[in-house]
């Protein structure tokens, strides 16, 4: 993982933001922040989502005659261990440089740590495949990949133990209180029997 990549990342966590289009930020806004080079895709009138490679950005609206409003961006990190670095946005390649196919989530969380920025455990519905970790002031979930499904076999591109998945935002404090409701308190890095370190 080269620096240039890991600092990106790290800057996502921290902020809340992706070259600073924030979840909430309207369409224009977004592709004025990350170009043109897109796929937009809708299932109805009321939601709509715009893929730039790695990142993507998702609006919701009442009916046709309302304006989108920003809901939520994901960081589908997994695919860079299929597609490599050209997956990812040029507009983010142009700023931080090379990205390698895996980003380790306890470099990540290390990193994280040094800078301020506490990742907590937060507990979800698809532990223990995969553990999730929050950081409160951004509202931004990391989901890591902790357990392959006996069934299935392995091939290239599939994700590593301890890889991170995704990155999410916003992921509310209410969100969270909810899913430790439902699902309790679970320390994510005890829930396959194996350590985030594992390759």
């Amino acid at each position: 993982m080269t620096p240039h990549s890991l600092a990106f990342y790290m800057d996502v966590v921290a902020s809340g933001t992706v070259l600073g289009a924030n979840p909430t930020d309207s369409p224009d806004r977004v592709t004025a922040m990350l170009g043109s080079d897109f796929a937009e895709n809708s299932l109805d009138d009321h939601s709509m989502w715009r893929d730039y490679g790695m990142a993507e950005f998702f609006w919701i609206r009442e009916t046709p005659d309302h304006p989108w409003e920003g809901h939520h961006f994901t960081l589908q990190v997994h695919r860079l261990s299929y597609w490599g670095g050209s997956i990812v946005n040029r507009a983010i390649r142009d700023r931080y440089g090379r990205f390698d196919r895996h980003l380790r989530f306890d470099k990540l969380e290390r990193l994280l740590g040094k800078r301020g920025v506490p990742l907590e455990d937060a507990p979800d519905v698809n532990a223990p495949t995969f553990t999730r970790h929050w950081q409160p002031a951004s509202q931004v979930s990391v989901m890591v990949f902790r357990a392959h499904e006996e069934w299935r076999q392995r091939r290239r591109g599939d994700d590593r133990i301890g890889d991170v998945y995704t990155i999410q935002s916003s992921v509310s404090a209410e969100g969270v209180a909810r899913d430790r409701e439902r699902y309790g308190r679970q320390d994510g890095r005890e829930l396959s029997g194996r350590s985030s370190s594992e390759p």
